[in-house]
């Protein structure tokens, strides 16, 4: 057998990336436009889609990485036909809460359709930063469906998607005065005589100024009075709607916040409530933290903390405004590579990455995997939210069934998995020997050949050349038996967990 040396890898890893950047989608890009793995668009498409694909890659060459950021804060302006033909199969999710859950009565498929529009969404949608950013919001205003699915499925749909990019105060709002939330926090049944404090308090704690943001418990009882009454109707011509209950309402004065509110008000107290709490200087530096946390690193930079909470006072709440200010920030620019996919980033980057050959048929029961990675769409109790940060994933059981899932998904080719169809041959590109396979399947499945070390190259090339000798010429049934592991170990790969 012939002896092979880490000189002669390094100078085959040449021609290797030399021949894939005629067939590999990326290495043509770079060999075409001059992106690498240290390109700020590449950067950019890392944290503003949930996994670049060969399409974001072309847009952001073409349009520059500030206009593309622009173009992807303005998802009303971007059509998405993907999602639309999707979801005009499935009517009943765009009626009432109580039309969903005749519907669930009826058909019990419906509770996977639920969590399956959220990962189906964010794997195919244009709108890729819109998506994230209802990720974001769905944990910070975090309502899990339990006996509310019908509920929660209309707060995701009136109160996090119209306002994810919006108004933080509309949004505040707008989660204040939804079903799915009052029934949640319990504040639905908050009278005068037992004003109910689970509201009031997680608005203060985990929705506005943070737990640090300077309340006090006396504020959290005054803000309970202030909110009773807020409830949902229960009438034939109003089922599911809020509803301000005046006869059950604390009439007295309150104080809260420094603020004083005035006895004899009705509804005016909840909302001036909200009010406070919306402009409130900590609530902008409490959200700023958590958008920067979510999007830049797990020890958010301090000074684009505090920039951030000045462009949310400064724009009253804007949305846009201040993702637009952190995404195009010195601090975003340098943290490549510090985030950690969460197991539904992970899931969708994966989809994505595998979207070429991809099909999926009625009823993609590749949603209950999340449950084994232990973030299944609308299933997390606590009112915190999923984790953000990388230490609550990487432990062993998470790691494990994720590697599971990696090394797995990639049999589908093979039908390992029900009702669902992948062709491996249109992900990656023909090859003429292990260490060319390995260059295709790197650009396909990590975007560029570049992100894998010279030890990780000899490793995966030993796997596919059955030989020893990279540069033998492949066979078609050696192809077959190595690319769906190939494709998984790369899945798999601490290159494609971290963006």
């Amino acid at each position: 057998m012939q002896q092979f040396s880490r000189r002669d890898m390094l100078k085959l890893t040449g021609l290797a990336a030399l021949a894939a950047s005629n067939v590999g989608w990326l290495a043509k890009v770079r060999a075409q436009e001059g992106i690498s793995q240290g390109d700020p668009s590449w950067h950019v498409l890392s944290r503003v889609t949930w996994g670049p694909m060969a399409a974001d890659v072309e847009r952001i060459q073409e349009m520059g990485v500030e206009a593309y950021i622009d173009w992807q804060l303005s998802p009303e302006t971007i059509p998405d036909p993907l999602v639309d033909e999707w979801l005009s199969k499935f009517d009943y999710l765009a009626g009432s809460a109580r039309e969903i859950y005749n519907r669930a009565y009826e058909d019990d498929y419906v509770y996977t359709i639920v969590p399956w529009q959220r990962i189906y969404r964010a794997a195919y949608s244009e709108r890729q930063l819109f998506e994230l950013m209802v990720e974001f919001w769905t944990d910070h205003f975090n309502v899990p469906a339990g006996d509310n699915m019908g509920e929660k499925i209309v707060d995701d749909r009136e109160v996090i998607r119209r306002h994810a990019l919006g108004n933080f105060r509309d949004l505040l709002f707008a989660s204040a005065q939804s079903p799915a939330m009052l029934y949640y926090l319990n504040n639905a049944e908050s009278v005068a005589e037992h004003p109910n404090e689970n509201y009031a308090r997680e608005v203060m704690e985990l929705h506005t100024l943070g737990v640090n943001g300077g309340y006090t418990e006396q504020d959290v009882r005054a803000v309970a009075r202030a909110l009773t009454g807020w409830t949902v109707a229960d009438t034939a011509n109003g089922a599911g709607s809020f509803y301000f209950d005046g006869s059950v309402h604390d009439y007295d004065e309150k104080h809260v916040l420094g603020h004083v509110l005035p006895s004899g008000r009705g509804i005016e107290d909840g909302l001036q409530v909200l009010d406070i709490l919306a402009t409130h200087p900590s609530t902008a530096r409490f959200i700023a933290q958590k958008l920067v946390r979510r999007f830049v690193s797990d020890q958010p930079p301090q000074e684009l903390i505090e920039s951030a909470a000045a462009t949310f006072l400064g724009s009253a709440g804007d949305i846009r405004e201040t993702m637009r200010h952190i995404l195009t920030s010195p601090q975003f620019a340098a943290s490549q590579g510090q985030k950690f996919r969460r197991p539904i980033d992970f899931m969708v980057a994966m989809l994505r990455a595998l979207r070429p050959g991809l099909e999926f048929g009625a009823r993609p029961y590749l949603v209950w995997s999340l449950e084994d990675l232990g973030q299944l769409p609308y299933n997390w109790h606590p009112p915190n939210g999923f984790p953000d940060a990388a230490g609550a994933w990487l432990n062993t059981n998470g790691l494990l069934n994720r590697w599971n899932l990696a090394l797995g998904f990639p049999y589908a080719s093979e039908g390992w998995w029900d009702d669902i169809s992948l062709d491996l041959n249109a992900i990656v590109p023909p090859a003429a020997n292990a260490l060319q396979l390995v260059g295709n399947a790197a650009s396909a499945i990590l975007g560029t050949a570049e992100r894998l070390s010279r030890d990780d190259i000899e490793l995966l090339t030993a796997f596919v050349a059955d030989d020893g000798n990279p540069t033998t010429p492949l066979s078609q049934e050696a192809r077959i038996d190595k690319l769906p592991t190939l494709v998984g170990l790369l899945l798999a790969s601490p290159q494609f967990q971290w963006h």
